[in-house]
């Protein structure tokens, strides 16, 4: 029993040692902390100065005019690509750049011409016919009308000299006659009109007929698409940015390509939407082609979408699509196609007060700046609304000479026990 509380006693004194360790450790480190001095916190000095503030955009160039190559309306078909001159290839006036596949025009054309001739056909055979009708019917009535003469010449009336019988039956005679004759040329009359009417008839397929065969001869004609002056071949891409290709199906009216006019060039830039803030025509902008390091081009902002889109429907990043146009002697060598990395200036200003956007910080809702005050720093609420990546522009809580914090001087560090800087809590 003494044992166990010898071994007792010497547990409570080690635990009593540990922590009167711990204390003395505790003891050197809070002397160790203590208030930064001003000195220890890296300040600038706020001065008047220009303000530039620039954004970078990505894109291509294009012709600001151009002739358009299109599908020919006239073939009133899609038709399939069999030849397709190269993209940026140079090409002389009337040189084919596009042609279609024959095989559907001419298949169409021999269609027409068969339906022609047989509307021909049977618009002749109705004429024969209807003539043939027309003779037989008008001897009918012929001779259904001499009957019917005869019998009004030689019709029975004296009763003096004729039975009842007689008179009766010579006067049936000539109704009976008169009957057929009317019958005759009622069925004339009718053969003339059924004649007419299957004649049309074969009229109307005649037309039918022969307005496929003329749809087919043009599209006989449109089967090759010239290029309609000296230039560059430009093809069209697609919202993919896809170009058509040999056994591409094209529509009537697409557009297949273009021969732009190299003299004037434009770039087709697109401006990511959170940098497209104050983005206006008018603005100054230049531009580098890729590749072609060293070499700057100044433009200008000539047209701006009001509406941010995507440029890609599986990605949801929005731009805005800005058209900057190059001075007139500046096009030089460029040619539409080549990728151009733009920069646009969207804001500058000279002598105005620029601060470290680092040295800005939130507190209590509210911007303000540590502004160096003697011995220490003291916060300063700020306006600040235009802005740049890296630095602000101060409207007002500030003044030239000024000196404020870069970093906010309530951080306290101290010392670990290891001697390196460890930071602590701020206020």
């Amino acid at each position: 029993m003494i044992g166990r509380f010898l071994r007792a006693l010497a547990a409570h004194r080690r635990l009593a040692a540990a922590l009167a360790a711990v204390l003395a450790l505790g003891a050197i480190g809070f002397g160790l902390m203590g208030s930064i001095d001003s000195q220890d916190v890296a300040t600038v000095e706020v001065k008047p100065g220009r303000f530039v503030r620039e954004v970078e955009a990505r894109g291509s160039l294009k012709a600001v005019k151009a002739t358009p190559i299109l599908v020919p309306p006239e073939s009133g078909r899609q038709q399939k690509v069999a030849f397709l001159a190269k993209d940026g290839a140079f090409v002389k006036a009337g040189e084919t750049v596009v042609e279609f596949d024959p095989y559907d025009a001419e298949r169409e054309a021999a269609d027409g011409q068969s339906d022609l001739d047989a509307a021909r056909a049977k618009i002749d055979k109705a004429s024969a016919e209807g003539g043939k009708n027309q003779a037989a019917l008008g001897l009918d009535r012929d001779v259904a009308q001499e009957q019917l003469d005869r019998a009004e010449t030689y019709k029975l009336t004296d009763e003096k000299l004729f039975s009842r019988h007689q008179i009766i039956e010579s006067q049936l005679d000539k109704e009976l006659f008169q009957a057929r004759a009317d019958v005759a040329q009622r069925k004339l009359a009718a053969s003339g009109k059924l004649s007419s009417t299957e004649r049309a008839l074969g009229e109307i397929d005649a037309s039918k007929a022969q307005l496929k065969v003329s749809i087919a001869e043009k599209g006989l004609r449109s089967l090759k698409i010239q290029a309609p002056h000296d230039g560059l071949l430009m093809l069209e891409r697609n919202w993919r940015g896809e170009m058509p290709s040999v056994g591409d199906t094209l529509w009537p009216g697409q557009k297949v390509a273009e021969v732009p006019d190299l003299a004037r060039l434009e770039a087709r830039v697109f401006v990511l939407e959170a940098d497209g803030a104050g983005l206006k025509v008018g603005q100054k902008a230049r531009f580098v082609i890729e590749g072609r390091p060293g070499e700057e081009y100044e433009a200008s902002v000539s047209r701006v979408e009001p509406l941010a889109k995507t440029r890609d429907w599986q990605s949801p990043v929005k731009y805005f699509e800005t058209v900057l146009s190059l001075a007139r002697d500046a096009a030089g060598d460029l040619k539409p196609g080549q990728k151009v990395r733009a920069t646009l200036r969207l804001d500058e200003a000279d002598a105005v007060l620029t601060i470290p956007r680092g040295a800005v910080f939130d507190k209590d809702g509210k911007r303000v700046v540590y502004r160096k005050n003697g011995a220490g720093f003291a916060p300063v609420e700020v306006e600040a609304e235009r802005r740049s990546i890296s630095h602000l522009v101060v409207e007002k809580g500030l003044a030239a000479g000024d000196v404020i914090a870069l970093r906010a001087p309530t951080v306290r560090r101290a010392l670990t026990t290891s001697g390196a800087p460890a930071a602590g809590p701020g206020t």
